[in-house]
């Protein structure tokens, strides 16, 4: 739902609540971390959607959310994205195997610019998450993710690990559910003013037809 930035800020909203729940979990994660990967050349140092930036040493930055230690002590990059299932292309797979279409996004993060295998060159784990955008479900990457993370707060502070990830995704999808509607209703709301405009123009069309006859 690109109208208005929506995708982008529901986007932002879900890696900064994942901030939260590692942070909460010890991890000291870090937001939009840079410098994790040296630019590309035949890029001209563009970021990992292929926009550009005026800060090539600056650019690459895999790690919507980065985590120093994580698995055996070493550092990972969190990318979080969200797809559909509903979008006609893909329907008849998802209506097949539900995690399919998230499987093959998670497949398209890690071989776009080759991201993963540039980020285990560098010692780093690489794991696409990624969101269904209707049903809110997470892949199965992201699903070994949340229950890592369950483990490591439950070990922290006594909770339940099933309480925990009952709990972060909950979270998470609010959010997408709230910023779905959120983008719906401004949409609508678009379209509401765009059709009154249009009525109001051809009420004064048809007032000024009326005075000529």
């Amino acid at each position: 739902m690109p109208f208005g930035g929506d995708r982008t800020k529901r986007h932002h909203l879900l890696r900064n609540e994942t901030f939260h729940i590692c942070s909460a979990a010890g991890l000291n994660p870090e937001l939009e971390k840079p410098g994790l990967l040296r630019p590309r050349p035949d890029l001209g140092g563009a970021r990992e959607d292929g926009s550009s930036s005026h800060d090539n040493n600056d650019a690459r930055r895999p790690a919507d959310v980065y985590l120093p230690r994580y698995r055996r002590g070493a550092p990972a990059c969190l990318d979080f994205a969200a797809t559909s299932g509903l979008r006609r292309s893909v329907l008849a797979t998802a209506l097949r195997d539900s995690n399919a279409v998230s499987r093959q996004y998670e497949d398209f993060k890690c071989s776009y610019l080759d991201t993963k295998a540039s980020c285990e060159s560098e010692g780093m784990s690489f794991i696409p998450m990624i969101m269904e955008a209707c049903g809110g479900s997470w892949g199965p990457e992201a699903h070994k993710v949340w229950t890592e993370i369950a483990k490591t707060t439950a070990q922290a502070t006594g909770e339940l690990e099933s309480t925990i990830i009952a709990r972060i995704f909950q979270n998470t999808g609010f959010i997408l559910h709230r910023e779905n509607a959120r983008a719906i209703v401004r949409r609508s709301a678009g379209v509401a003013v765009a059709a009154h405009g249009l009525l109001a123009s051809a009420a004064d069309l048809a007032s000024a037809t009326t005075g000529e006859a």
